[in-house]
């Protein structure tokens, strides 16, 4: 049997799936997420590794059957990441047919059916990439703003609106109360010491952007007003790429992907849309179907030459659905 395997790289999670060349999931893996670039490329390739063999143990296969490797990750910035991984990725013996994207591109492909448009990623930190009808790509990389990297940049907003009301200098926000109560603290001064001398929870600004959604939809003036701004700066992102390619005039899809976007609430998308509208009329705002590494799945089937057709796209999703890789019902 012919098997593709496709790998999602983040920050926060390693996947792969597998798939045989009719498009049938037959199994899939996951382990830590790791980027070569910071944690190392041991690492990021030990965490293939593992998910791999979770994900071809399920599907009953051998490493003899995989006949394409389609892999996202994060840290492919620069062109020659494209090749050290490439190298590092063949090294683990999974197949002799390897293709790198970041993992940008491979979230985008699980968002959409065209083969080109744009993705916009909100996770544990975010990314921004565009795909032209000609194959052209563009990715932000590092020049995504800090602001708008995901969760983490919500959590920081809130945590300054917090800041800033406290000393008078923005309105009052129920995010105070949330906050204090979600970390056990009286007053904003017990907080902020506490950030100062690094004694809150790990990830503690990720946690955070969950209430800023909340409070929003409950009418709090000044998390509306942060969700406003990010989606703002998203938006502009999106419509610098699309500009870039000459794509304002098509039918595009826009890839919403992350956690992020999972929030309460529709506020964040409606204000997405609306600039972007300003710009690129006629671009539709889409809430990714599929876990990114359906879409390096997918990116691995037609690497291989498979039309994806119908038939496939049905068993795409048959098979998503079983093992739970459905981003949004």
């Amino acid at each position: 049997m012919t098997y593709i395997l496709g790998i999602d790289q983040g920050s926060t999670h390693t996947r792969v799936a597998v798939s045989d060349a009719a498009g049938n999931i037959l199994g899939a893996g996951k382990s830590c997420g790791a980027c070569h670039s910071i944690h190392g490329m041991d690492k990021a390739m030990v965490a293939v590794r593992e998910a791999a063999a979770a994900a071809l143990h399920q599907a009953g296969g051998q490493l003899a059957d995989i006949a394409v490797v389609f892999g996202g990750f994060t840290g492919a910035d620069w062109p020659d990441e494209y090749q050290l991984l490439q190298t590092n990725v063949l090294a683990l013996g999974l197949s002799a047919v390897v293709h790198i994207s970041n993992d940008s591109i491979v979230a985008l492909r699980g968002g959409t059916e065209a083969s080109y448009g744009a993705v916009i990623i909100a996770g544990t930190g975010g990314n921004c990439a565009i795909r032209s009808p000609r194959g052209e790509e563009f990715i932000y990389h590092y020049y995504h703003d800090h602001d708008l990297q995901g969760g983490a940049a919500l959590g920081r907003r809130a945590l300054k609106a917090v800041y800033r009301a406290e000393t008078g200098r923005d309105p009052a926000t129920w995010l105070t109360a949330r906050i204090l109560e979600m970390f056990g603290f009286a007053q904003v001064d017990d907080l902020l010491r506490a950030e100062v001398e690094r004694r809150l929870p790990l990830n503690y600004i990720h946690a955070i952007a969950p209430l800023v959604f909340q409070t929003a939809y409950e009418g709090d003036y000044v998390s509306g007003k942060i969700l406003r701004a990010f989606g703002e700066g998203l938006a502009e992102m999106a419509v610098a790429g699309l500009r870039r390619f000459k794509m304002t005039d098509l039918a595009v899809d826009i890839v919403l992907s992350g956690s992020v976007f999972k929030g309460v609430g529709t506020l964040l998308e409606e204000v997405i849309i609306a600039h972007i509208h300003l710009a690129a009329p006629k671009a539709r705002l889409v809430n990714a179907r599929y876990e990114p590494v359906v879409g390096a799945v997918l990116l691995g089937l037609e690497a291989l030459g498979t039309v994806v057709d119908e038939q496939v796209k049905q068993k795409i999703e048959e098979s998503s659905r079983r093992l739970n890789l459905v981003r949004l019902d």
